[in-house]
């Protein structure tokens, strides 16, 4: 009778350590993933750490933000967080390097390439973008029938970043090109702005 009563606890004993175990596995895989889902929410947007220098980069994919017949634009966005060498009074600077790419049948004129945005019917201007055409682009890159491509960059402020990030309407306007912002694309770029905003805060306290 003993011997069945000790067989019976060993029993229980052996399936509560395997139930144990196995939550504790199902909280290991839950923590993990909900650690990926703190740094992007959205796949358009990357967040990569490096484990040497601890620089944290927020990468935005290409998005289109114009699609006609004859002339395509995009915008991508990359962000360096937390690098070393820079100013005490840049620290708490944001620096977002904005590439606005447009590939046409024929040559765009962009004017004088002011970049001007209105967001929410409120203007945010931020000047000059600097760039022009690419001269040595592979054309077989090119969207058939397109001929000519021309990059330009410009960089978003935190203060900007902090507006994109609430936006609800954004309208832009690039030299004499005019764009209203599909709300696919707004959605992702508040997303990119709320990131990186996030992640300066976490590259911020390293520092402290």
């Amino acid at each position: 009778m003993r011997q069945i009563l000790a067989c019976v606890l060993l029993l229980v004993l052996a399936s509560s350590i395997f139930y144990v175990a196995g939550q504790e596995h199902q909280q290991e895989k839950k923590g993990a993933a909900q650690t990926s889902e703190a740094k992007s929410t959205n796949d358009q947007v990357e967040v990569k750490t490096d484990r040497f220098s601890g620089v944290i980069t927020v990468k935005l994919k290409p998005q289109v933000i114009l699609d006609k017949q004859d002339h395509q634009m995009t915008v991508d966005i990359e962000t360096k967080l937390g690098e070393k060498g820079r100013l005490e009074s840049e620290k708490e600077d944001v620096k977002a390097e904005s590439w606005f790419r447009s590939q046409a049948t024929s040559l765009v004129d962009f004017g004088d390439q002011e970049l001007h945005f209105l967001i929410d019917e409120k203007p945010l201007d931020i000047g000059r973008a600097m760039g022009g055409l690419d001269t040595g682009v592979d054309k077989s890159k090119l969207k058939p029938g397109f001929r000519s491509s021309q990059s330009f960059v410009s960089i978003f402020s935190r203060s900007d970043l902090e507006r994109f990030g609430k936006a609800r309407r954004i309208e832009m306007r690039l030299g004499s090109v005019e764009i209203t912002l599909s709300q696919p694309v707004i959605a992702t770029l508040r997303e990119y702005a709320n990131q990186v905003l996030a992640q300066h805060k976490i590259a911020s306290e390293k520092k402290q």
